[in-house]
């Protein structure tokens, strides 16, 4: 049997408070570069853009019977509709979160703030679940199970957005992580609803909802 010193146990306990001490500094950091504000536009944005996204092919199903009878000059529109709003989701993100962070400090950029995010512990939580989300929506929509795509993604945000409120404390991730989780079981619980109801329901809603419980005052409270 191996003997362990008192020396290797006091280095040890030095090693574990270094660590905590590194995870303890980094917290406040994160809550100021996840603050739900620096969301505030792009989530209001994305949630409504799903939202009447979703109510168009609704009423397009209904005139139309199924996704294939509505013309295709209107299928190839959306389609472009859709690409251009998530492009524009994407380039706004980088620009509103930098210029919101900077508001905190001048010293932020945008690869000083992936470079932080990145290299936290978060990432080992984030790239499973976003490659879990990937995989199933490829394999649902190969298997012609569109439906299923809905609360794959939607529990998949819920659990991302649980661990930043974990992480953060900030109780705004919380709330709409719950609500993502819940409105995407109920997609697969109440299958006799159209899944376009829940699409705006659980994604759009909820990305509203976020928009909506974001403010200003969060920043008082970066550094508890």
């Amino acid at each position: 049997m191996v003997k362990i010193s008192a020396d290797q146990v006091d280095k040890l306990l030095e090693d574990i408070s270094s660590i905590k001490s590194v995870l303890s500094k980094n917290k406040p950091v994160l809550k100021q570069l996840l603050l739900p504000t620096h969301f505030r536009v792009i989530s209001f944005i994305s949630g409504a853009s799903i939202i009447v996204l979703a109510a168009v092919y609704y009423y397009l199903l209904l005139r139309y019977d199924y996704y294939y009878g509505i013309p295709e000059g209107i299928r190839q529109l959306l389609i472009g509709i859709i690409a251009a709003i998530y492009i524009l989701t994407v380039v706004l993100k980088r620009i509103l979160w930098v210029r919101s962070v900077k508001r905190l400090d001048k010293r932020y950029t945008f690869g000083a703030i992936v470079k932080i995010i990145y290299t936290h512990q978060l990432v080992h939580i984030w790239v499973p679940i976003l490659t879990t989300i990937i995989f199933f929506t490829g394999y649902f929509a190969y298997m012609d199970q569109e439906r299923y795509i809905i609360p794959t993604i939607s529990i998949g945000l819920g659990i991302l957005y649980n661990s930043i409120g974990g992480m953060t404390r900030l109780w705004q991730y919380l709330i709409i992580g719950y609500w993502f989780i819940v409105t995407g079981v109920m997609t697969v619980v109440f299958a006799e609803v159209s899944a376009l109801v829940f699409l705006a329901l659980s994604p759009g809603c909820g990305l509203l909802f976020f928009a909506f419980m974001s403010g200003e005052s969060d920043q008082d409270n970066v550094g508890e």
